[in-house]
Order: C-alpha cells, then sequence, then structure tokens
C-alpha cells in the first residue's frame, strides 16, 4: 500500500502537480462566485511553474544533492565484493519499440561496468523489480539492465540480480539479503550524485559496508548566457528531481529506512 500511495501522491507535490491543484482550486473557487480569490490562487499556480522552472533555481535545489559526494577517478575505488547498481535507468520494449530502451540516469549503468571492468570487483549486482501497472510490462528492471550489460560484453556469470524491490527502500533491503546470503558485506553503490544521499542512508541502514561511488551528475560549471534567465523545461525537470529526492528523504527518515 506505501508503495502505491507514493506512486500515487507523490507527483502532486511536485511542481507541475502542485501547480495543477492549485489551478483546480482556483478554477472552482472562480466558478463558485469567488472570483477574486479564484484567480489569485491560479496565478499562484502559473508563479510555481515559472519559479521552478528557472535555470539558477533547478542548478541550486540538486546542486544542493549532488554536492553531498565528489566524483572520482574509477582506479582510485577500492576492491570490495560486489558492485550494487541501483535501477531506473531503463524502460521496457513497449511497441512499436522492439529493444529496452535508456534514460537520462544510464551513466549508472556505465559507471558500474567501468568499475567491473577495471576489477573493482568480480560481481555486479543489478537491482529493481517492475511495477506492471505503471511500466506496462513484466519485464523487471534488473533483466533490462542484465540484457544491456550482456549487450556491453559483460559475462553473465559475473551479474547477480535482484529484481523484486520496487523502490529505493527494497533496494537496499532485498540486496542486502542477497549480499549476506553469499557472505559479502562491502560495496561499491553506484546511483546517480542526486540520489546517492537517499542511496546510501538506505544501504548503510541494512547493516552493510557501503562506500559511494557517484555518477550522472548533471549540475556542472556553465558559461553565463541571458538565455539562463528565462524559463527552461530542463530546469523544471531538475527542480523536480531534487524536490522528489527531499520528499523521498523526509518520508523514509519519518519512517525510519534511514
Amino acid at each position: 500500500m506505501f508503495v502505491f500511495l507514493s506512486k500515487l501522491l507523490a507527483p502532486l507535490v511536485y511542481p507541475l502537480g502542485l501547480a495543477a491543484v492549485l489551478w483546480a482550486i482556483g478554477g472552482v473557487l472562480y466558478r463558485r462566485g469567488h472570483p477574486g480569490t479564484g484567480q489569485r490562487i491560479m496565478f499562484a499556480g502559473m508563479a510555481v511553474v515559472l519559479f521552478f522552472s528557472n535555470p539558477f533555481i533547478g542548478d541550486v535545489l540538486l546542486g544542493s544533492l549532488e554536492n553531498d559526494y565528489v566524483p572520482a577517478p574509477v582506479a582510485s575505488y577500492p576492491q570490495v565484493e560486489a558492485i550494487v547498481v541501483l535501477g531506473g535507468v531503463t524502460s521496457p520494449p513497449r511497441p512499436p519499440q522492439l529493444e529496452v530502451e535508456v534514460g537520462d540516469a544510464f551513466d549508472r549503468m556505465l559507471h558500474g561496468m567501468r568499475l567491473l571492468r577495471a576489477g573493482r570487483a568480480p560481481i555486479l549486482v543489478l537491482t529493481g523489480g517492475v511495477i506492471k501497472y505503471l511500466s506496462g510490462s513484466e519485464m523487471t528492471e534488473a533483466d533490462r539492465m542484465a540484457q544491456l550489460a550482456v549487450e556491453y560484453g559483460v559475462p553473465v556469470g559475473q551479474l547477480l540480480l535482484e529484481d523484486a524491490s520496487r523502490n529505493t527502500y527494497e533496494n537496499g533491503l532485498f540486496t542486502a539479503r542477497l549480499l549476506r546470503a553469499r557472505g559479502w558485506h562491502r560495496v561499491l553503490l553506484v546511483t546517480s550524485a542526486s540520489h546517492m544521499r537517499r542511496g546510501m542512508g538506505v544501504f548503510v541502514g541494512q547493516g552493510l559496508d557501503v562506500i559511494a561511488a557517484p555518477t550522472d551528475f548533471t549540475v556542472v560549471d556553465k558559461p553565463f548566457s541571458p538565455m539562463r534567465l528565462l524559463p527552461d523545461v530542463e530546469a523544471l525537470r531538475a527542480s523536480t528531481r531534487a524536490i522528489k529526492e527531499y520528499v523521498g528523504l523526509i518520508v523514509y527518515w519519518s519512517r525510519g529506512y534511514i
């Protein structure tokens, strides 16, 4: 139930979801004889979208999460027992698609495979189950990542799949069980830099010896441009990613997951 409600309700506090709620409330009030209040609430919804679409706001919010961990060369990491890659990087093939598709966070897979090839561990653990009513497929995230890993030349014998989890907490819970069953405790955790704070909290909470291996840094040094003063859809995406993480951190802390 928690997973279902979190997937259903969380988008309502993201910028576009919050704006839609304000527009709906404002519209109802306007039609029910409170035009002034209704208009102000609808304008507030517009202000929410414009504010979080500002590139500077997006960079500040997402950068506040990415700055927790510093990227490091692959060769600088110690040898461990396994490299754990968190899911959320692929989508299943759905008509007219014929193959597994990758998303913005595919850097996670690439970084995990680089660490494997550099000999940082003998095993690559790929995590992620499936929520069929959201994905429209029964193919798990772990299976999709494994298919891509094999295409990239990773031997099947070097892959271990955790294919039951539906969120970050379950990633940590179920992966920890797989690792402990094999007597493994020390791992490199690979996920997006903005997601690492929550990922580390969950995996450390499972009693594992975890070393962060962040990737997918999106806030980078850029020269100033007047265009960065204008609303931008990528800035809105960055703001939404950051708010999603902060909401997740609050919820996970309140439930004792981290």
